[in-house]
């Protein structure tokens, strides 16, 4: 190898080493990063989340504003906003219990950066930063505002629809109920007719505490109606 080649060569992986230094700041450990082939892990699209909620200043850092689209993109030149069209965090007023409630369990859980798709559906979005629990993530636990989190305090079946009501639920959000709900458990409502064991967790298949559907509701609201179904 040519000195001159060498040169270039060792000058490469200096500014790559440097790039990634750049991006840890003086905050922590820069998120995982290759100085060889300047990319994130082959895996980091599926996980990355859980480096945003640990450290969100060492995403800024090289992709720039995560609230800002007019100045993403940073020094990577990848903004975050071409995939989270509608912003990297949770929107203006999620604390709303009525608002993210709406999101978490009403709509069904989505595998897409689909723009067109509402940010943070269904449950599964929540326990990727709240934690398989809800208490043991990377983020907030939700348990600090709901005691018997994910859902509110009883009464969770109004019937008047004027508090939260799990009649309003996603059936796609099943497998999340079922983590305390298996059975019938820590429910007043037994199925009829248990499922039998190794049927995938339903609203009303004897799996949770239903063995058969309700009649649509017919005090619910049109909008909340069809976000049940």
């Amino acid at each position: 190898m040519s000195k001159v080649k060498w040169m270039a060569g060792s000058c490469f992986a200096m500014a790559l080493a440097l790039l990634a230094w750049g991006c840890a700041g003086k905050a922590g450990p820069a998120p995982a990063f290759s100085t060889v082939t300047g990319q994130h892990p082959a895996d980091w699209i599926q996980v990355h989340y859980a480096g945003y909620v640990q450290n969100p200043d060492q995403c800024r850092s090289c992709h720039g504003s995560t609230t800002d689209p007019a100045q993403a993109g940073g020094i990577a030149k990848v903004s975050c906003f071409s995939c989270h069209a509608k912003g990297v965090d949770h929107p203006a007023g999620w604390a709303d219990h009525m608002q993210h409630g709406r999101n978490g369990a009403q709509l069904a859980p989505v595998a897409t950066n689909d723009t067109t798709v509402p940010v943070m559906a269904g449950m599964s979005h929540c326990q990727k930063c709240h934690g398989s629990s809800y208490n043991n993530g990377l983020a907030v636990s939700c348990k600090s505002c709901h005691t018997t989190a994910p859902h509110p305090p009883k009464p969770w079946d109004d019937p008047t629809w004027v508090n939260s009501s799990h009649s309003a639920t996603d059936q796609a959000n099943a497998p999340a109920c079922a983590q305390c709900h298996t059975g019938g458990a820590n429910s007043d409502i037994q199925p009829v007719i248990p499922a039998p064991a190794g049927t995938p967790p339903g609203c009303f298949n004897g799996t949770l505490c239903h063995t058969n559907a309700f009649p649509p509701s017919t005090t619910a609201p049109a909008a909340t109606k069809a976000l049940a179904h």
